[in-house]
């Protein structure tokens, strides 16, 4: 078994919104989250999201939030250079890490909100795919997170992902019960999460930004991170 590694010596507490991906809810997260929810709450097929993954991902990938490892999976065979794997959760790095036993990853038991626990390495691309809306709080309050994305990216690289909205979207039926009970039991904090604000702190962060949707899901790319004061010291300090 490969070492699940962090950037420095930094106890990383599971978030709430990580916690339930372990043992055997691990092993249902295809069928109830990727089947189920996202194509009949959501209204955005897992076809979309291969086929940005298909798109999007370079030899030298970050994989951040890391899931069950489908889309990844579904990969052509790819000769990785690098493919890094982050996650809050070590239990899902290592459900991931023995789901694609080809690759070279490296795990990494990191916290996107906490940028000293994040690898100092840079990546051609990073997913985060159905992230954004699992962090707590008001959209603003993540820009933190787009920030300490933008950071793992060389210069001319690419972030890419999907997020549910919220509770502005027109959801149907089913999309309304999975977000209240989602948002109260602390798995998504979305509520306030909308296509212009995350048109917004993708902007700040990003000089190109494309946002599409399928159904409530907003499906977004951004590319040629923009290099804030700190991220240039960290570069340093990772030199």
């Amino acid at each position: 078994m490969s070492a699940i590694m962090s950037r420095r010596s930094v106890a990383i507490p599971v978030p709430l919104s990580a916690s339930p991906y372990s043992g055997i809810a691990l092993r249902l997260y295809d069928a109830f989250v990727l089947n189920f929810t996202s194509p009949f709450a959501w209204g955005c097929r897992k076809k979309t999201i291969s086929e940005l993954y298909r798109q999007r991902v370079s030899v030298r990938h970050a994989e951040v939030g890391v899931g069950s490892g489908y889309f990844l999976k579904r990969l052509p065979r790819k000769q990785w250079e690098s493919l890094a794997l982050i996650d809050p959760n070590r239990s899902a790095l290592s459900f991931v890490k023995r789901r694609l036993p080809a690759t070279l990853s490296v795990e990494y038991n990191a916290d996107i909100l906490r940028c000293e626990t994040l690898p100092s390495v840079r990546f051609q691309s990073v997913a985060a795919n159905y992230v954004l809306h699992c962090l707590p709080g008001p959209m603003a309050e993540k820009d933190i997170a787009i920030e300490n994305l933008a950071s793992l990216l060389v210069d001319d690289g690419t972030l890419f992902g999907a997020t549910v909205l919220g509770a502005s979207e027109k959801h149907n039926a089913l999309g309304r019960i999975v977000m209240g009970v989602c948002n109260r039991t602390g798995a998504f904090g979305n509520v306030d999460d909308t296509e212009e604000g995350l048109r917004r702190l993708l902007s700040q962060h990003f000089m190109t930004v494309d946002i599409r949707r399928e159904g409530t899901v907003a499906i977004f790319v951004a590319s040629q991170p923009r290099r804030s004061m700190r991220s240039l010291v960290d570069t340093r300090d990772a030199q």
